[in-house]
């Protein structure tokens, strides 16, 4: 009995210890938190491009089709054959050199037609003049301006239904706090799936007014 909570002892450290690393060096969109508020905070982003792609189906289907386009893309799919370095797990289907960093999350969103649109950030180094063209049609590229957001962050797994559900409190805090929603609400994932539960970052986030 001993032996079995020692090993399951340092199996959870090195779980805990593997979730913590793995992201500890991603880069991402850099904001400033400009207001604590009860329930979320509002965030000062600053430019950054996202490479997206949009497609149908239930949530799950769709970040996982479009999690495959835009891994496609980042490793090797495009004109130069650059390789864009990701730390969480994809499926890297195509051999490439010279990798370059890339930022978190993993963005979803959901558009007027009711399809999804799946997004990755793009590393801050590149413009859209310097980017690699990719050579998947469906797969576009964004230029995310300047602005100021309400974000709700949480541990756990991004479920469907818990997703749906942290939006409603957000619009909910956002109503009661008399501010106005600009454009759809973002789901933001920033762990590999394997990452423990409660270190999970999950967020849902919009523009306000």
């Amino acid at each position: 009995m001993n032996t079995f909570l020692i090993i399951l002892a340092v199996a959870l450290i090195v779980w805990i210890t593997g979730t913590l690393i793995v992201v500890r060096w991603i880069e991402e969109p850099a904001y400033i938190v400009v207001e604590k508020r009860d329930g979320y905070e509002i965030r000062e982003y600053s430019w950054y491009i996202v490479a997206e792609v949009e497609v149908e189906w239930d949530m799950w289907t769709a970040l996982s089709d479009g999690f495959r386009q835009l891994a496609g893309y980042i490793f090797g799919g495009n004109t130069s054959q650059t390789a864009i370095k990701m730390t969480v797990p994809v499926m890297d289907t195509t051999k490439a050199s010279e990798p370059i960093a890339m930022t978190a999350p993993v963005m979803d969103t959901v558009s007027s037609s009711g399809k999804h649109i799946v997004a990755f950030t793009m590393p801050i180094s590149y413009s859209l003049d310097t980017l690699p063209k990719p050579d998947n049609a469906n797969i576009r590229f964004i230029s995310v301006k300047q602005s100021r957001r309400a974000v709700l962050q949480y541990s756990w797994y991004a479920t469907e239904s818990r997703v749906a559900a942290k939006k409603k409190l957000l619009e909910e805090f956002l109503v009661r706090d008399k501010y106005s929603i600009k454009w759809e609400l973002i789901s933001a994932q920033y762990n590999p799936p394997f990452s423990f539960p409660p270190l999970r970052r999950n967020e849902v986030m919009v523009d306000i007014e």
